[in-house]
């Protein structure tokens, strides 16, 4: 509960309470009280009576969860130590103490996960200016999308909601949409992982597609439903696929790139049928025209070594004057841009191997709304910082980004708001990272660093309180012979 530490006659009156001082500092201009209140009207959750933790405030805590959620590298801090850095800045000027855990626990729960989708829904979307580096090709606005997980609190009701990894904690399957040259999320769709495919998560982005987007994605997605479901919404595309996909080429164009059929799945039966028994196939198969791109791809490192690997890219760009062979195959690197803002998401921002706290499948659901929302914020942070400074977006470190926004979260009022984000941006741009090298990483995984046994799913777990009783040992005297 809330409480005065001082008495009323020493400090002065803070009309609202606590939601008036609550905010997020400098990310407070992207998640503004008004568009709080806006989603707190629309999910009908604003409190009926005057309560000392209202939606508001709360709305700014579960943020803040997230915004300090990695800032330490051992475990995320607790509800009152976030509370704290929220508020340090004027709780003591107004005398206002610091909620228990359990009143923040229930007034997570009075509030619900709506409000947080709400508010993830409003900010989402692209963020890339006119000459944004990176963010186009073509005329076209460079976007991405692939799957990733998300493990939560290991509870029943989770595992039940979710579905549980083998061997791992419940988790949710994450597919996101983000936009190339500034890795801002222009949506996302979240299941159970034992739910949803990437596949179904997808269709329910298809309306955040449209016309003026080249849809980048690997070659998990190449599909001839989910292509025409893409295609239909206006989007173009350039799509890794499986080298074992029979495209026989009809019409090979002048940059080495040729146009063929993606069949139906009816037709690739089919044909696939009459080449097993040595039947030539008489006329191209029913589907989409698409053009396939076939090429290599060598890295050298430094130290003399060599490694290359074969490339084939399917693309609703047919022209290859328009979109040449060459320029489409290096502009697919971009899809790792998606990886890089998966990276920037669970690593930097959550924590290393961190996973949500909430123990009830809403409260999973809250938290990770939260978490688009916070990192929508911050990519909005390093855009402004990168167009002040004419730059790449790229050279603007997102751990710089967070570390400064955590140092500008204490409330402020608004007419110092405005200044401290503009002193956040000379910080941030400051400490600008070199331009981008060419460099590559080998996708290995490390030993653990234990040998313990793997805890596995339904093993009952040893109790936890014990009694310890010490029961001194004597020893018997030595024996001597006596003369």
């Amino acid at each position: 509960m809330l409480a005065q530490s001082v008495t009323p006659a020493c400090v002065p009156a803070v009309p609202g309470g606590l939601a008036a001082v609550a905010g997020l500092g400098v990310l407070t201009g992207e998640i503004t009280p008004e568009l709080v209140d806006e989603v707190i009207d629309l999910s009908g959750c604003r409190e009926k009576r005057q309560r000392l933790l209202p939606a508001r405030a709360v709305v700014y805590f579960v943020l803040g969860l997230c915004l300090f959620s990695g800032a330490d590298s051992c475990v995320p801090p607790g509800y009152r130590s976030v509370m704290r850095w929220l508020t340090n800045s004027v709780r003591h000027l107004y005398g206002l103490a610091l909620p228990t855990s359990s009143a923040l626990t229930r007034a997570r729960q009075r509030l619900g996960s709506k409000p947080l989708e709400l508010l993830f829904d409003l900010r989402r979307g692209p963020l890339a200016g006119t000459g944004t580096p990176g963010a186009s090709a073509f005329g076209l606005r460079l976007v991405a999308w692939d799957g990733t997980g998300i493990d939560v609190a290991d509870t029943a009701v989770n595992a039940r909601e979710f579905g549980v990894t083998q061997g791992g904690n419940p988790q949710i399957r994450l597919l996101a949409l983000i936009e190339c040259g500034t890795r801002a999320v222009i949506d996302a769709a979240f299941d159970g992982v034992e739910k949803a495919s990437e596949h179904k998560l997808a269709r329910r982005l298809l309306h955040a597609l449209g016309p003026g987007m080249l849809l980048l994605a690997d070659r998990n997605f190449a599909g001839y439903e989910l292509w025409g479901l893409v295609t239909a919404a206006g989007a173009d595309m350039a799509w890794r696929i499986k080298k074992n996909l029979v495209l026989p080429p009809v019409k090979v164009l002048d940059d080495g790139s040729f146009l063929s059929i993606m069949p139906t799945p009816a037709e690739n039966v089919r044909f696939g049928q009459a080449r097993a028994r040595g039947k030539p196939l008489r006329e191209s198969p029913h589907g989409h025209l698409i053009r396939v791109i076939e090429y290599t791809v060598t890295v050298t490192t430094a130290d003399g070594r060599a490694r290359t690997e074969p490339f084939r890219l399917a693309t609703t760009l047919l022209n290859c004057k328009q979109a040449p062979a060459s320029q489409l195959a290096a502009i697919y690197h971009e899809r790792w841009e998606i990886e890089n803002g998966y990276g920037e998401l669970k690593t930097r921002l959550r924590g290393a191997e961190f996973i949500l706290r909430s123990k009830s499948p809403d409260l999973a659901c809250q938290e990770l709304y939260a978490f688009l929302t916070i990192y929508q914020a911050l990519c909005a942070l390093r855009a402004d910082a990168a167009r002040t400074a004419g730059t790449d977006p790229d050279r603007v470190s997102f751990t710089v980004t967070i570390r400064i926004a955590r140092d500008h979260a204490a409330a402020a009022q608004p007419a110092g708001q405005d200044q401290a984000r503009r002193h956040a941006i000379t910080d941030i741009i400051a400490d600008l990272l070199p331009a981008r090298r060419d460099r590559q990483c080998d996708r290995v995984k490390k030993p653990p660093r234990n040998t313990f046994a793997i805890k596995k799913r339904g093993q009952t777990p040893p109790a936890t309180r014990a009694t310890y009783t010490i029961t001194i040992t004597k020893k018997k005297p030595l024996a001597v012979d006596m003369p």
